[in-house]
């Protein structure tokens, strides 16, 4: 019987409050439907192939919008697997339909380290008990993206409203940066507040 190993990734979404992703697989399926969709499907795939399935991993992306030379550690860290197990690695192709989060970096890195690396086809199938259809997610999540970049300038504007107040009755930086991130009243970015970027943006709209 053949041996795989199961190698999943997703971006963070900051504006989301999707920054950190557990390193243990299935505590990672909880946290993200992208995580969950693959697993279940490179496990169906496995099984369907007669594969076994020695060993499973995650990765978060550095980047909200592109995959990166960053996952050269986390390849680094299932290469002796595959080595001592002559396993292959799975990995979703999700490039194949639409051009959906391709990962070059990934492919080139892998070859570095001398993984084989089998891409594993998009299909639609149910997990939570309902239909996933990778493209018709990334498709919605891309639009909500867009979405909040367009508020990007009246998000701001609310948040430096309020620091404003905040600053007029004696707060500190540090202080109201902490206040802004309690209220749910983001940066721009997605990204908590700091004592830095909370003055950086202020002279910015000076």
């Amino acid at each position: 019987m053949d041996k795989a190993i199961g190698f999943y990734w997703t971006l963070p979404v900051p504006w989301a409050g999707f920054t950190t992703l557990s390193a243990n697989v299935d505590q990672a399926a909880t946290q993200s439907r992208t995580i969950r969709y693959q697993r279940a499907l490179i496990r169906r795939h496995a099984k369907e192939n007669r594969m076994d399935l020695v060993h499973e991993a995650v990765f978060l992306e550095i980047s909200p919008d592109r995959g990166s030379a960053a996952v050269k550690e986390a390849l680094q860290a299932i290469a002796a697997v595959a080595e001592a197990n002559e396993a292959i690695v799975l990995v979703v192709d999700f490039a194949a339909v639409q051009n959906w989060r391709s990962h070059r970096p990934l492919r080139d890195e892998a070859g570095d380290f001398g993984l084989t690396v089998e891409m594993v086809y998009p299909d639609e199938i149910t997990i939570d008990g309902r239909p996933f259809d990778p493209a018709l997610h990334f498709e919605d999540w891309r639009k909500r993206q867009a979405d909040w970049s367009a508020a990007k300038s009246t998000r701001l504007a609310t948040a430096l409203a309020r620091a404003a107040e905040l600053r007029a009755a004696g707060a500190s930086l540090s202080k109201t940066a902490a206040t802004l991130n309690t209220e749910g009243l983001p940066s721009p970015t997605g990204k908590p507040w700091t004592a830095d970027n909370l003055r950086k943006a202020t002279l910015s709209q000076q």
